[in-house]
């Protein structure tokens, strides 16, 4: 089972009252993706580093309450490649997705769209980017969802050209908030304004999905920055300024200064992600920011959008979800 990643550039709602709470503007990226062998067994075994075995076995648990009692002996579940957590890559709703999607298949069963999979294990309490990524891949824009829904409602999706890359910057001493710390951000921040919520979608359906349809990097990358830029100022208080971590203020800050407009960072961070229109640029980008931006202190890599959904492979054959 093959899935990638998710990058979320921020909310479109937050805090409110009445209407749609959360959804937001992401995409799905190949690296720092996802691989996990679901096999039948006698009894669950899990092959995996410590960090993970309570998330996996937790996700085995909840999706062997779907199957029939003939189909629930056991699974081998092993980690092959996994993103590390709380860096703005959607780890945890990738990972538990393809176990459980994994776990349908090794059964014998049909594989659910990943909406209901994600309500019968519980993922999806704000945003659903990553369980409709897991799906279909590429740019998406999620309208958020109503109370009483338990998966966010998904508006628009296109694909991103492959030309494009990403760089991705993570600063290796820290984490963005997750778990408690980050229920009780929300809970300390007003709530966001209709205005900014309508300036969003305006940059999300007039600007980011248009420029990424025509192939129009330029315009792609303005409304990337404005997008997260506002964002980010919104949830400044409660993470320290417009970006999480000290070294991506300092680094998009520079990258403003060298004509970049493509930066954004990913939910909480501390990782930066930054569009480029080919490979070329993106290794030069990457040269600089090593010999002139952070030095050794951070993670850089390149990565491609991802324009397809998670792909099962049975006995080396892909069944790919597109």
């Amino acid at each position: 089972m093959k899935t990638g990643a998710r990058l979320h550039f921020g909310p479109l709602a937050a805090g409110v009252t009445s209407g749609r709470q959360f959804g937001g503007l992401g995409v799905m990226i190949e690296a720092p993706g996802i691989e996990v062998v679901v096999q039948r067994a006698s009894q669950n075994e899990i092959l995996a580093d410590e960090s993970w075995t309570d998330r996996i076995r937790n996700t085995l648990d909840k999706i062997g309450h779907r199957l029939p009692p003939s189909a629930r002996s056991g699974f081998r579940v092993e980690l092959l490649k996994v993103p590390p957590a709380h860096c703005g890559f959607g780890t945890g709703t990738q990972l538990a997705l393809a176990i459980a999607a994994g776990v349908c298949r090794a059964a014998g069963q049909s594989v659910p769209p990943a909406f209901q999979l994600a309500q019968e294990i519980g993922r999806g309490a704000r945003s659903a980017l990553g369980i409709h990524g897991f799906d279909q891949g590429g740019l998406l824009l999620e309208a958020g969802k109503l109370p009483g829904q338990a998966v966010g409602c998904l508006v628009a999706r296109t694909g991103l050209p492959r030309d494009w890359c990403w760089v991705l910057v993570r600063p290796r001493d820290d984490v963005g908030v997750s778990g408690s710390e980050e229920v009780s951000a929300f809970s300390s921040l007003p709530p966001m304004s209709g205005g900014l919520t309508a300036e969003l979608c305006g940059l999300a359906v007039r600007e980011i999905l248009p420029a990424a349809q025509a192939a129009d990097f330029p315009g792609f990358a303005r409304g990337l920055w404005e997008f997260g830029y506002r964002v980010g100022e919104y949830f400044a208080p409660v993470q320290g300024g417009v970006f999480a971590h000290p070294q991506a203020r300092s680094l998009a800050a520079a990258l403003r200064k060298r004509g970049v407009w493509g930066v954004a960072q990913t939910s909480w961070g501390p990782t930066l992600a930054v569009i480029q229109p080919h490979k070329g640029e993106a290794a030069e980008l990457i040269a600089w920011i090593k010999r002139e931006a952070i030095g050794g202190a951070c993670d850089v890599i390149c990565t491609r959008p991802l324009n397809h959904g998670a792909v099962i492979e049975v006995d080396g054959d892909p069944d790919g979800r597109d």
